[in-house]
């Protein structure tokens, strides 16, 4: 699972992006701790979706928070990511 806190912007996004190329299997991304995500938040999503398709696993959005929510709301993608609240044992 990876935890993201703060702000999901430009500068996060180009810092967490490293991170998700090591990854192996499923992937959890715990947005609990997020406060604010912009267009390269949802880039950043997108591009983690890829790579997790590409190589036959599944990315998971955990305990996005109000601001993300509204987000893919009204960017009409709260059907495209596999969104849900609570986290596993994993």
């Amino acid at each position: 699972m990876v935890r993201l806190g703060g702000e999901l912007d430009l500068c996060m996004a180009t810092a967490v992006r490293s991170r998700f190329h090591d990854l192996d299997g499923d992937v959890e991304v715990d947005c609990a701790g997020l406060t604010f995500m912009d267009a390269a938040g949802i880039n950043l999503l997108f591009e983690m979706e890829r790579l997790c398709d590409a190589n036959g696993a599944k990315l998971t959005v955990v305990n996005p928070p109000r601001c993300m929510t509204r987000l893919f709301s009204l960017a009409r993608l709260d059907g495209v990511f596999d969104i849900r609240s609570g986290t596993s044992d994993r």
